[in-house]
């Protein structure tokens, strides 16, 4: 009795973390994160700290302001509670280095939270990154290395330094020059 009411608290947590984020309540949202938070993100070489993670989750909430989570399941245990479903947005604002391209994506999400005392201590994340990429334009063509090539509209918009990291990520036998301070 006692874990199923726990279970329920656990899940109702997370759930009000998305919908605080969805509802532009980005300061509610944060509060329900432990100052301990790892994040475990796919694509991520290590954990996010709590502070990482909410640069990252700031980064996402100022590129699509309309975004929404659609969660399809949502099952808890114990202390753990798994989310699915999508996440839609309008690209209004810079991510990741992409310039804002005012087109809508829609793209799968994956996440499981841990909640301990009232606070979500652990994250792990995943989404569809490359139907996020190919939805902004980008399109990924395979070659000697994997290269970027991003349509003539996107191009246009992108800055030296942008180019140059796409370029240093996609070709691991690329090594930019990296200014002396």
């Amino acid at each position: 009795m006692f874990y199923d009411l726990l279970t329920a608290q656990n899940k109702a947590l997370v759930l009000s973390f998305y919908k605080a984020i969805d509802n532009r309540r980005l300061q509610a949202g944060l509060s329900l994160l432990s100052p301990e938070l790892v994040a475990h993100m796919a694509g991520k070489d290590k954990p996010l700290t709590q502070a990482e993670f909410a640069s990252l989750g700031t980064e996402v909430y100022n590129a699509f302001p309309d975004g929404r989570h659609v969660f399809v399941e949502a099952i808890a245990h114990k202390d753990k509670v798994t989310t699915c479903g999508t996440f839609t947005g309008t690209h209004l604002d810079t991510f990741q280095g992409i310039p804002a391209t005012g087109k809508t994506v829609s793209f799968s999400v994956m996440h499981i939270d841990r909640v301990h005392h009232s606070k979500i201590v652990e994250h792990w994340g995943l989404s569809d990154s490359l139907s996020l990429v190919q939805q902004l334009g980008m399109k990924l063509v395979p070659g000697p290395s994997l290269a970027v090539k991003i349509g003539a509209k996107a191009s246009k918009q992108l800055t030296g330094s942008t180019f140059e990291r796409l370029r240093s990520i996609t070709q691991p036998d690329y090594y930019p020059q990296i200014p002396e301070h």
